[in-house]
């Protein structure tokens, strides 16, 4: 039985409950703590009288506020449910909308059962396409034995791969597609939940498009943007424990801004939820940064497996330990890496990488050296974290990277059988 679609109402009760949940619930708590300094003189001189009345006062107007965001939101929740308001996904807003919502909470979503939490999926023009032999025959009409297959990164989707083509006037899958054997398929994935249940579910979904891909699958590409160069290794360690064939048609692995050895801006947020845990007019704000999703949590160290974060609290530990993942041998690895400044020394280079990943990190290395031995890496500089969705140099990059390997073929060993 197909699920009903989120609609706009859904997206407007979930910023209801939240809206009471953080907003109003850290501003009230703030206000007790402000008020609690404030009326400490009160209560040397003997009289609780002021902060009595003061908290009555308080409490009946947050309760108010709290009691209208709750009823509302439980009212166009019922509308939603009634089917009411616009199915959200019917425009590319809407889409990206409900993308970015997943990477903030969507592992919530999830344990919710929220119409709004994605379900990894093979895309064509905003739609799923179901992973079974006619649908993809009618979606990839004329598909090679090669598919190169697209992970977007956090807060993304599967039409992120197409900003800046009106300035570029092309994109990676319409140049493979135009200059190479291979046959681009766009993936979209909650992004909110652990990178290694997700590296499970792309293993569980390559394996069933292999099975019903047009034509015998005969080589594959995976591209990660930031975190989906992650969920592409967490799925190749995964489809490896678990004695899977696919993984050994696996000739190329292209991660680009890739956080290997963490995300910079995870480990500020981090740091600055324990840093305002030290006061109490500040305490709310940490709980703010600690709600974040687990999918952005395993960003702060790059974490590929299920093994690297059970058992820890990770709002609360560092969490440095790493599991050594070996790569691919049969594969080669691209990291390419870009600065905000014209080179490597640069401060804005320096400080602040692409604005999300340092240098380091997205050619994976780390406090213990390489997190991939061999890996090639690339260099862009002068380019934020999302022109690596779509930038002129990197498409050459991977036209040329997928050349190469089609035409060498000492580099293309037969895959193993299962």
């Amino acid at each position: 039985m197909p699920t009903e679609p989120a609609r706009t109402t859904d997206v407007a009760a979930l910023a209801l409950e939240y809206g009471d949940r953080l907003i109003v619930g850290s501003v009230r708590e703030m206000h007790h703590a402000i008020s609690s300094r404030a009326f400490g003189a009160t209560r040397l001189i003997g009289s609780r009288v002021p902060e009595s009345l003061h908290d009555a006062v308080v409490t009946s107007f947050y309760g108010a506020i709290s009691g209208g965001l709750r009823v509302g939101g439980a009212a166009v929740r019922s509308l939603a449910s009634r089917g009411v308001g616009r199915p959200v996904e019917d425009s590319p807003r809407g889409r990206l909308v409900v993308a970015a919502i997943n990477g903030l909470i969507g592992d919530e979503l999830r344990m919710l059962d929220d119409p709004q939490a994605i379900t990894m999926a093979v895309r064509v023009d905003g739609s799923d396409v179901p992973v079974t032999s006619w649908p993809l025959s009618e979606a990839f009409r004329g598909a090679g034995g090669h598919p190169v297959i697209f992970l977007h990164g956090l807060c993304e989707n599967d039409e992120s791969w197409e900003n800046y083509s009106k300035q570029h006037g092309t994109s990676y899958a319409q140049r493979i597609a135009a200059e190479t054997d291979g046959t681009p398929v766009m993936i979209r994935y909650n992004t909110g939940l652990h990178i290694s249940e997700n590296g499970k579910h792309l293993d569980q979904l390559i394996r069933r498009l292999v099975d019903s891909w047009p034509v015998a699958v005969t080589r594959i590409t995976l591209v990660g943007h930031s975190m989906g160069g992650l969920v592409a290794r967490a799925a190749t360690n995964h489809a490896t424990a678990a004695g899977e064939s696919w993984q050994h048609m696996v000739r190329d692995v292209i991660c680009l801004g890739t956080p290997h050895a963490g995300a910079a801006l995870e480990k500020a947020a981090h740091v600055g939820s324990r840093l305002l845990r030290f006061w109490p007019e500040s305490r709310p704000f940490s709980g703010i940064l600690e709600s974040r999703s687990a999918g952005i949590t395993d960003l702060r160290h790059g974490y590929i497996s299920a093994a690297e974060w059970e058992g820890q609290d990770l709002t609360v530990q560092w969490g440095l330990d790493r599991i050594a993942a070996a790569p691919l041998a049969h594969a080669e690895y691209h990291f390419v890496a870009s600065t905000l400044g014209a080179s490597q020394g640069h401060p804005f280079s320096a400080v602040l990488g692409d604005l999300l990943v340092h240098f380091s990190s997205a050619t994976g290395v780390g406090r213990q050296g390489a997190i991939v031995d061999g890996a090639r890496f690339e260099y862009l500089p002068s380019a934020h974290h999302f022109a690596l969705l779509n930038h002129p140099r990197v498409g050459d990059w991977l036209v040329t990277w997928i050349n190469e390997r089609t035409q060498s073929p000492r580099a293309l060993p037969a895959p193993k059988q299962a």
